[in-house]
């Protein structure tokens, strides 16, 4: 049973100083005739044609299997996506952002739109279509103390993906800078319906009802980890986080990241280091980077024959060496936006 909650729609916390409160205006939508059943919001950048497959998947024409909208953000990309989807799903809601400040402020630029009952994050190397997302609701309607869920992932051969994690924990760093994320962890799930700490943030299922209590995604993760603080923000208050592997999403994986391959190897570390400044304290975010920085070492005479994943490890330690970095990343203030009741109409 979940306690009272001690957050308010802006996420801040008793005792929680570094919480920032902002407010995500809707855009000129079109009147909705009925009620949404599921929202589903998609965050775009420079993967068009995924996008135009997910899209066509989503909206196939006919009667969907329950009342969707689709919300499409695209966080300034240079290849014509926001066009295309103009063009070919006018039905569909675009958001267009003037740049690109990362997947959590995208995510919120779309919750700041939604209607639905139920909020869906879809990343657009996922694949889904209407009857697979019906299943999905209709699987997590039978757990109304829960309100966080997650599928299970599988690629497109049809292998799992790892599809849950437990709770990130400084200490779980250093082993994972010693051994092979491989060995050490070969990414097992439940076989059936479990409470879990965090889900897959590739197909993020939510009800609407948990984001106005707790707030949008912390916008102080450009990428990776957002998925990861809202579980344990939700946790905290009581709101159950549940695996549900009746229903099976592909997911290709990693295709929009690896345009950007240096950016994004340190936007991993860079949040890892504000998650545990955030839940743990600057000490325990010190300890994660020594530990960060370590494992680069480690692996940098590793990938002698890989030339590009040199250039990655070498701007890791470049950018974790620098003498002030988790003093500056633990003074951040979190950006956790107020997520309105409804949508204006």
């Amino acid at each position: 049973r979940r306690r009272a909650p001690a957050a308010n729609a802006a996420g801040r916390t008793k005792g929680d100083r570094n919480v920032t409160s902002t407010l995500s205006l809707p855009a000129n939508r079109p009147p909705i005739s009925a009620r949404t059943r599921v929202s589903i919001v998609i965050v775009n950048w420079n993967t068009r044609e995924l996008l135009l497959a997910l899209l066509g998947s989503l909206m196939p024409g006919g009667s969907p299997a329950l009342a969707t909208e689709v919300i499409v953000v695209d966080n300034d990309s240079s290849d014509g996506s926001a066009d295309a989807v103009r063009r070919a799903f006018p039905m569909a809601l675009l958001v267009p952002e003037q740049s690109n400040f990362g997947f959590a402020h995208g995510v919120n630029r779309g919750l700041a739109n939604a209607s639905g009952d139920w909020i869906l994050l879809l990343n657009t190397d996922a694949e889904a279509e209407p009857n697979t997302i019906a299943a999905l609701v209709a699987e997590a309607d039978h757990y109304p103390d829960d309100s966080v869920f997650g599928p299970r992932i599988i690629d497109q051969d049809g292998n799992p993906q790892r599809s849950t994690w437990p709770r990130h924990r400084p200490w779980s760093v250093a082993l994972h800078a010693l051994i092979p994320g491989t060995l050490l962890d070969p990414g097992r799930s439940p076989q059936k319906s479990a409470a879990v700490d965090c889900v897959s943030g590739c197909v993020f299922l939510v009800r609407r009802s948990a984001f106005v209590e707790l707030g949008g995604f912390d916008e102080r993760y450009f990428l990776y980890f957002e998925e990861a603080d809202f579980c344990e923000r939700a946790r905290r208050e009581g709101h159950g986080v549940r695996y549900l592997p009746a229903t099976s999403f592909v997911h290709r994986g990693g295709l929009s990241a690896a345009q950007a391959a240096v950016r994004t190897f340190l936007a991993f570390r860079e949040s890892m280091l504000l998650y545990h400044a955030g839940f743990y304290g600057r000490l325990a975010a010190e300890w994660v980077r020594a530990w960060l920085l370590l494992a680069s070492l480690i692996r940098l005479p590793l990938c002698l024959a890989r030339p590009h994943r040199i250039a990655l490890h070498a701007a890791a330690l470049r950018w974790l060496a620098r003498p002030m970095l988790v003093r500056d990343l633990a003074l951040r203030p979190r950006q956790i936006p107020v997520v309105p009741a409804r949508a204006r109409r």
